[in-house]
């Protein structure tokens, strides 16, 4: 029998094994993933598409489920957006990436305008001076028409032939300001409670369809949007719409489904962000898909997104 033996290695093989090994994952290797559907999506945008010069991604993080590198190899310039400080020019780095000559990353962007109204400065005001509920509801249903007095990125309309967001909806302010409150929420009762998460919920939604006017607002004529987002948190109560899924033969079946589903079981903001989004695109062209992901070993979430062109 012959004797296995491994081929010699020479430096620069064994230095591009290293690199390889290395290398920052951006799931490009990936089939039948969270980020698998993510790049299915973008690349079906990208194949219709006929002018690839400038992307945009909204809610990038530091290195997630949208692979940057390969939206740099189709596009002149890539700019990421966060509502916060991230790393990704140096993750970007680590990947070989000339960061300079095709990537911007915009920073502590604000997606809600409520920082131009001080909004969270006077929400906490309010709250460690206990106001009188009746003033915090009037306040926070007076914020969704004062924050529609200023513009996000008013200097990036009709800049982008492809925008992103990437999870976006679930992420404006509510959970932030439901969280501060349930600090307070024993200065009122139990009436007045539900009334001020009515408002926050009032706002919340408010504000998730100015978002969607912000990602509109950014592209040029017959550019593409894409989005995704958690629909359905999966938990004991609704781990039957897998079965009654999965029973349907029909695309359009599932599809209607999954928005009744939406309707009944659905994360309020994702589900508005995405029904608004949906019904401004032209249907032709449009690929809609929905998977399940598991980011955590206690969480699993059916997510939904599409890829499409506006109507105008």
């Amino acid at each position: 029998m012959k004797e296995f033996s491994r081929s010699p290695i020479h430096p620069a093989q064994h230095q591009q094994q290293l690199d390889a090994e290395n290398a920052v994952d951006w799931g490009s290797q990936e089939w039948g993933t969270h980020r698998f559907q993510i790049r299915q999506l973008l690349e079906h945008a990208m194949e219709i598409m006929t002018i690839k010069d400038k992307a945009a991604v909204l809610g990038a993080g530091n290195h997630g489920d949208v692979d940057l590198p390969r939206l740099m190899n189709q596009f002149s310039q890539v700019t990421v957006f966060d509502t916060e400080a991230n790393s990704i020019e140096e993750v970007l780095e680590e990947s070989g990436i000339a960061v300079p000559n095709k990537f911007k990353s915009l920073t502590n962007v604000d997606y809600t305008c409520l920082d131009q109204v001080q909004f969270y400065e006077t929400w906490e005001d309010m709250l460690l001076n206990q106001a009188p509920a009746a003033e915090i509801i009037r306040y926070l249903k007076d914020s969704a028409f004062a924050v529609r007095r200023h513009e996000a990125l008013p200097h990036l309309k009709k800049s982008f032939n492809l925008v992103v967001s990437s999870s976006v909806h679930t992420q404006l302010f509510y959970i932030h300001a439901l969280t501060q409150f349930a600090g307070y929420a024993s200065q009122y009762n139990e009436q007045e409670i539900s009334q001020i998460i009515d408002a926050l919920a009032y706002l919340r939604n408010s504000l998730v369809l100015d978002y969607n006017k912000l990602l509109l607002s950014l592209l040029k004529p017959d550019g593409m949007l894409v989005m995704w987002s958690e629909m359905i948190r999966m938990d004991e109560q609704n781990e039957e719409i897998f079965d009654r899924l999965y029973g349907l033969n029909s695309d359009s079946e599932r599809m209607s489904f999954l928005f009744r589903a939406f309707g009944q079981y659905g994360i309020e903001s994702a589900v508005l962000g995405l029904k608004d989004l949906h019904d401004q695109m032209k249907q032709e062209g449009q690929l809609f898909k929905s998977w399940v992901w598991l980011p955590g070993s206690e969480k699993k979430f059916i997510v939904a997104g599409f890829s499409g062109t506006p109507v105008s």
